[in-house]
């Protein structure tokens, strides 16, 4: 798809918003995620110089480039032998709170077909760590529907489509670690360092008696499994490929940010259904400010509050998502939390 089918689907979606989502609020938060998209472009070109205009040429066509990983998911699928629409069907009409059980064995099934099936690439810790990974996923969603957050008559196919994209994703980038030997592409890096981080830093929160719903888990959970697929875009995984970091890696968390941001721009992108408006900005902010934040600086400390308001619960999110994946020295050392209560 290319700019062409960008247009397309901005004007069904304005015809036909999808439920829980109005017009409105979808492109107001678009409007947004542009805007913070665009300082931090100016950021990047002002902090790096020469060897940021790479960075420039990949952005200005972002679009089609976000749509060209969406082509690779496709292709990979195929290739492996995922028959996407089949697997799709077979939930019939389905509500996931009656299709845990089918859920469980399909996230399986997904997960040995991407890394057992064929002898050659076969892997069973990453597959053991994928399963393990998406039951948790699951058992977040059962939870956060339990909350309210995600709507009582969600479809099982529709959860399966998520959860088969994010497989499906994985699978796509450790192929691209393969190639790039990038180590936060590699498939049990990315859930036994990366998503496993995510969890113990969040158990740090409640331990300090800050507040955090399963909702917030999913978040961490989705923004991690996406942070780097910036370097899934073609001329930036190419590039990498040959001749090393070359300045073009400098926009993996904008390209990151602006795939998650196509994600609402896409009236048929089943994250709609499972994550509210407001929680697509803060996906998109996570991803994009995974290495510094939005004033350019690291922020990796958390911030604990008797009640959490959107300030705090973004700010955590946001760092949550950095020291998982930055922190040198390993997740379980983080322990200096910064206490501070919430001001009205």
């Amino acid at each position: 798809m290319g700019h062409s089918a960008n247009h397309q689907r901005q004007s069904e979606k304005n015809q036909a918003p999808v439920e829980g989502h109005t017009k409105a609020s979808l492109e107001a938060a678009e409007k947004r995620e542009h805007a913070v998209e665009a300082d931090f472009l100016e950021t990047i070109l002002a902090r790096n110089g020469a060897m940021a205009r790479n960075v420039v040429d990949v952005y200005e066509s972002a679009s089609e480039l976000v749509d060209a990983v969406d082509m690779l998911l496709v292709r990979h699928a195929l290739k492996c032998g995922f028959d996407r629409e089949a697997a799709f069907e077979g939930f019939g009409e389905k509500t996931f709170l009656e299709s845990s059980a089918e859920l469980r064995t399909a996230a399986e099934h997904l997960a040995a077909i991407y890394f057992l099936n064929n002898p050659v690439t076969r892997n069973d810790q990453k597959y053991s760590a994928l399963v393990s990974n998406t039951q948790e996923f699951l058992a977040l969603m059962g939870e956060a529907q339990a909350e309210g957050r995600i709507p009582q008559n969600l479809l099982a196919r529709d959860a399966f489509k998520l959860i088969a994209q994010n497989i499906t994703t994985i699978s796509l980038q450790d192929k691209g670690s393969e190639v790039t030997t990038i180590v936060e592409l590699d498939a049990h890096h990315l859930m036994e360092h990366d998503l496993r981080g995510c969890m113990q830093l969040a158990d740090t929160l409640i331990e300090h008696g800050c507040p955090l719903s399963a909702m917030d888990r999913l978040l961490l959970h989705q923004s991690m499994v996406y942070h780097c697929v910036g370097y899934m875009v073609p001329p930036v995984l190419e590039a990498i490929a040959e001749k090393g970091m070359n300045g073009k890696q400098l926009g993996v968390p904008m390209l990151a940010a602006h795939y998650i941001r196509n994600q609402y721009d896409d009236p048929n992108s089943v994250w709609q259904n499972v994550f509210p408006a407001e929680d697509f900005e803060l996906l998109h902010r996570a991803v994009l400010y995974q290495d510094k934040g939005g004033f350019g600086t690291p922020e990796m400390a958390l911030r604990v509050a008797d009640e959490v308001d959107d300030s705090v619960r973004t700010h955590n999110i946001e760092a949550i998502l950095r020291i998982a994946h930055r922190a040198p020295e390993g997740v379980a050392q983080i322990t200096d939390v910064t206490e501070e209560q919430s001001k009205s």
